[in-house]
Formats: C-alpha cells, sequence, structure tokens
C-alpha cells in the first residue's frame, strides 16, 4: 500500500512539474508571436578596384663589378677609399713588386740560355747539310742534328712563354679599374697579403651607375603567376617614410629558391634614382600593381562566407558554383531575401568585383543573421521538456 501511495504521489508531482513547465514555455514563447531576425547586410557599392602583390626586396646598383688581383702579394699602395668616383683604367692599388721582378728576371735569363742553344743548334744544321750535299757525312749525322735543333726550338718557345707570363704578372701588380663608377666597398688595407692561388680575391667593389638601380625582391609561387614584365610597382623604404617612389618589372628569374617547403621567385625592378637619395643595400617595400578597374560594382569578400537563410533547424543552402561564381542574397525593402548568381572579376585582399544583371549599386547583400526562428526555437523547447519528463517518469516506474 505504501508503495503504491509513493508511485501515485510521485506521478502526481512529475505531471504538476510538466504542467509548470508548459505553462512557461507558453508563456514567454507564445505560438502567435512573430519573429524578427535581424540581418547584418553590407551594400554593393561602386567605385575602382586594384589587385596588388605586396612584398620586401633589396635595393642594389643594376651593375657591381668586382675588382680582385690575379696575382699574389703584398699592397703595397692603395689610391682610392669608400665613396671615391674612378674613372675606367685608373690605378686603384699597387702591390709590391720585388718577387714578380725577380721571377721576370728569371724567366729572361733562362730564355736568353735557350735562344743561344737554339742558334748554335741551327747552326750545327746548317753546316752539316753543307758536308751531307758534298757526301762526306752519312744521312744519320744530319738527321741527329736536326732532331737536336728541333729540341733547342721547343726549349726556347717555353721560356719565351715564361717570360711573356713573368712580365704579364708584373703588369697585374697595378691594379687598374674596369669601368667607371663609385666604390662601394673596400676589403683590403696596405700592407696586407692576398692569395690568389685558388681565385681572385676581391679587393674593391665598384658601382658602376648609382643613378640605375634595381630592386630584388622574393614573390611566392601563389603569386608570381599574376606578376609581368612592364608592370608598375611603388615602394617605400625607412629612411623617407613619407616619400613614395616608382619602378618597373623587369625580369622574373626562373631560378626558384624553397625554404621550409615554400617556394620563392626573385623578381627584378628597375628604378630611377637619378637624385641619388636611394643607397645600396636598403630595404624596400614594394606594391606591384596586377590589375585596376574603374568605376565597378564592388562588395567586402565577407559576404561570400553567408551560406544562406535557415529553413529549418539544419538545413542550409548547398547550390554548386565554380571558383568564378558565387551566391548572393539581396534583402530587399519588404525584408524578403532574393537569392542571386553572380560572377567574380578583379579581387584584391578585401574586395571582389561582381557582375550581374540583377544587381544595383546600394544593393544589400547579407553577411549574416543575427537571431532565429522563435517557433523553431519554441519547439525545440518543448521537446526538450518532454524528454525530461520521459526519462524521469521511466526512471520513476522502474523504482
Amino acid at each position: 500500500m505504501k508503495n503504491n501511495l509513493k508511485k501515485k504521489l510521485k506521478w502526481i508531482f512529475l505531471s504538476l512539474s510538466f504542467l509548470i513547465i508548459s505553462l512557461l514555455v507558453f508563456i514567454f514563447y507564445p505560438k502567435d508571436k512573430k519573429t524578427k531576425i535581424e540581418y547584418v547586410t553590407v551594400a554593393i557599392q561602386k567605385g575602382d578596384l586594384e589587385k596588388k602583390v605586396e612584398a620586401t626586396g633589396t635595393i642594389n646598383p643594376v651593375n657591381i663589378v668586382n675588382v680582385g688581383t690575379q696575382v699574389s702579394g703584398i699592397i703595397k699602395k692603395i689610391y682610392i677609399d669608400f665613396n671615391d668616383r674612378v674613372k675606367k683604367g685608373q690605378i686603384l692599388a699597387e702591390l709590391d713588386k720585388s718577387v714578380l721582378l725577380s721571377n721576370k728576371e728569371s724567366a729572361k735569363a733562362k730564355m736568353e740560355k735557350a735562344l743561344t742553344q737554339k742558334e748554335l743548334a741551327a747552326l750545327e744544321v746548317k753546316r752539316l747539310q753543307e758536308l751531307f750535299s758534298k757526301k762526306y757525312i752519312a744521312r744519320a749525322e744530319l738527321d741527329k742534328a736536326e732532331a737536336e735543333f728541333k729540341s733547342c726550338l721547343a726549349d726556347y718557345n717555353v721560356t719565351l712563354s715564361e717570360y711573356k707570363k713573368a712580365n704579364t704578372n708584373l703588369s697585374y701588380a697595378i691594379i687598374l679599374s674596369p669601368v667607371s663608377g663609385v666604390v662601394i666597398s673596400r676589403e683590403v688595407d696596405e700592407g696586407q697579403t692576398v692569395s690568389a692561388s685558388l681565385q681572385a680575391p676581391e679587393l674593391f667593389k665598384i658601382a658602376e651607375d648609382l643613378t640605375k638601380m634595381q630592386i630584388e625582391t622574393s614573390i611566392s609561387e601563389a603569386d608570381i603567376g599574376f606578376i609581368k614584365p612592364k608592370q608598375q610597382v611603388t615602394f617605400t623604404v625607412d629612411a623617407f617614410q613619407n616619400e613614395t617612389f616608382e619602378g618597373q618589372v623587369r625580369q622574373i628569374r626562373l631560378n626558384p629558391e624553397s625554404q621550409e617547403n615554400v617556394v620563392t621567385y626573385t623578381v627584378v625592378i628597375n628604378i630611377e634614382n637619378s637624385d641619388l637619395k636611394l643607397l645600396p643595400g636598403m630595404t624596400a617595400f614594394t606594391t606591384i600593381l596586377i590589375n585596376k578597374k574603374k568605376d565597378i560594382l564592388k562588395i567586402p569578400n565577407t559576404a561570400f562566407s553567408f551560406k544562406g537563410p535557415k529553413t529549418s533547424l539544419e538545413k542550409k543552402s548547398k547550390e554548386k558554383t565554380s571558383s568564378q561564381e558565387a551566391i548572393l542574397y539581396l534583402l530587399k525593402e519588404n525584408q524578403t531575401i532574393k537569392k542571386i548568381k553572380v560572377f567574380k572579376g578583379v579581387s584584391n585582399d578585401s574586395e571582389t568585383e561582381i557582375i550581374s544583371s540583377e544587381i544595383n549599386e546600394n544593393d544589400l547583400v547579407i553577411e549574416d543573421i543575427l537571431g532565429e526562428d522563435l517557433k523553431v526555437e519554441n519547439q525545440r523547447l518543448k521537446e526538450r521538456a518532454k524528454g525530461f519528463m520521459l526519462r524521469k517518469g521511466i526512471s520513476g516506474g522502474k523504482k
């Protein structure tokens, strides 16, 4: 009896709880209350749109000549310094000549000795030819003399070559400028020993013309397809932050570089530096103009992320579009929504050109919805309350 009474009381309590919850839902979420949905919209605008690629690079002269030395020795005298203007053929530095002079004299002595031996061998051949013509000697003796002459001639040619080389090396002790320009680097001092055993050591760097400069910038493989020669470029440098400079794309080098799986290509930009403001080594923040359209219809890119209003708790628009197409939702004056398909034109990081006969300037495009259909929410709350009561009732019944 007690158990039956407890069960009846529990059922009565649960029934009253269900009635109270239902009453609260009815009071606060009445069925006839209409939904008020707030839309986040953006207006279609008409104006100009530019597609740009931005990157950083380094300013350098178009032509830099590295001046070295072809012979080893000690720097005896330096005639120029940083920032000096030099002309082609001007003396830049001089090496100590003592060793080179000694080598020249030694090579000259060897050459003169070989010359003497060659002349003696030639006289011997001439003498034996006369004797052979009178049949006083055998042919073998003449052949031997002629072979000796050829050997002496070869020795002479070798020593003559060594003498010319020694003489040339002596001339290399005077280091001349190969071009006219400005000295932008000096790597040696007087008294320093330079060695040219493997390759010519770098002594000076000369910029041929500082009024013609270039920027070498790295462009990612995602953007390199947009870059073309003769495109206009604007750039700034930290030294003149309030000034914008101009340039033009000259070259796209077909030599990719990969760092941490990121592939980049070097793009060379020609710039004018007639006032010599820009210095070698400055960092340039470049903007390459890819495309520019005027007086077009455009919207922010955020409008493309909206997938349409909810028609049920989960169902959304799933219409397929190509990469050059998009679905937009226009909000009309009577709060109705019109779905249209548009074509995408020029695009940058923030805006995109849209093309369609169904759109006009100042039309409102939905970006997002603030709020939800209250009838759907009301139904959801009722289902939750019903599920709660059923779970409680089943568990109570088991007890």
